[in-house]
């Protein structure tokens, strides 16, 4: 529940949290867009990307978007999509540096799992070339972007791997932050009238089972697939009235109907973390992840960048 995320696009991972304005420009050199450590970095590498980037954005937003002025900033989406990639391969290049003085490289083996896993996923290779074609996404570029993203993913695990988090200063954090910390883990059945949400109590009260019966009635289907099983959440993450009846309610309780804007909700809570000891392990994890980080922004920030933008 507090690990970080990661931005992704099939495979393509975005470290946008790092994105820094950039200030003052260099000297244009013929086909950079940067350098790097002394490392270019070209006007094709950055194209390429951008043009992805800017394909994705106008499919899921629609043409034109990238037109659009933040009011906050007074620059355009596209201006805002061209620095952000800028980052992304600046980061990309600091961070591939860093595992490479750490001995950390990608196996051939390891690429084409991660590959083949995505080629089942799409329903086999003939439906994963069209969906390349109309993503207009490229087997190179998809190829590359995995190669990065499994170097940076290995980077971050060998950080993780050895960095210490006290248990100090973990309860510290906890004592700090304790009511934004508390996670539920919750099963729920949805219906659509209240009619059927007496019925489904009924059968519950009979002694039927609650993961059959949310198998078979709930109209969610996906955690449905699952139980009515929604996993472990905190508070902020859903429907205000869902979310209050979950919380009030102890370990193996079931509630009475809950009516949201999408229905009927009978819950059951299934375990709560609201302890140091219940929660340590996750604050530990999140606190080495927040180690990470800060430890990425010190790389960036002394990093010998030259931009021609």
């Amino acid at each position: 529940m507090l690990k970080l995320n990661y931005k992704k696009f099939f495979g393509i991972f975005v470290i946008l949290a790092l994105t820094i304005t950039i200030v003052g420009c260099s000297k244009q050199e013929e086909g950079l867009v940067a350098t790097v450590e002394g490392e270019g970095i070209t006007e094709e590498e950055f194209n390429t990307k951008f043009e992805v980037y800017r394909s994705i954005s106008e499919q899921q937003l629609g043409e034109g978007v990238l037109e659009q002025v933040n009011e906050e900033t007074g620059k355009t989406r596209e201006e805002e999509l061209k620095e952000d990639i800028l980052e992304m391969l600046i980061m990309e290049r600091l961070i591939s540096n860093e595992a490479s003085k750490a001995n950390i490289e990608v196996t051939d083996e390891e690429f084409q799992l991660v590959m083949n896993q995505y080629i089942t996923m799409m329903g086999g290779e003939e439906v994963f070339n069209e969906s390349l074609e109309s993503s207009q996404i490229t087997k190179e570029f998809l190829e590359e972007s995995i190669r990065k993203d499994l170097l940076i993913n290995k980077h971050r695990e060998h950080f993780i791997q050895n960095t210490t988090v006290t248990e100090e200063e973990a309860e510290e954090y906890f004592e700090e932050n304790k009511e934004d910390l508390i996670v539920i883990r919750a099963s729920h059945i949805l219906v659509k009238t209240e009619e059927e949400g007496k019925e489904v109590l009924e059968r519950l009260n009979q002694g039927e089972d609650f993961a059959k019966l949310a198998e078979e009635l709930s109209a969610d289907k996906t955690s449905g697939l699952f139980g009515g099983d929604l996993g472990y959440f905190g508070k902020g993450s859903m429907i205000a009235e869902f979310e209050e009846a979950a919380f009030a309610l102890n370990p193996g309780e079931t509630s009475e109907l809950v009516k949201t804007e999408v229905g009927y909700h009978i819950i059951r809570l299934v375990d709560k973390k609201d302890t140091f000891e219940s929660l340590k392990e996750d604050i530990i994890n999140y606190l080495k992840e927040i180690k990470y980080y800060d430890k990425l922004q010190e790389i960036r920030e002394t990093a010998k960048v030259k931009i021609f933008m």
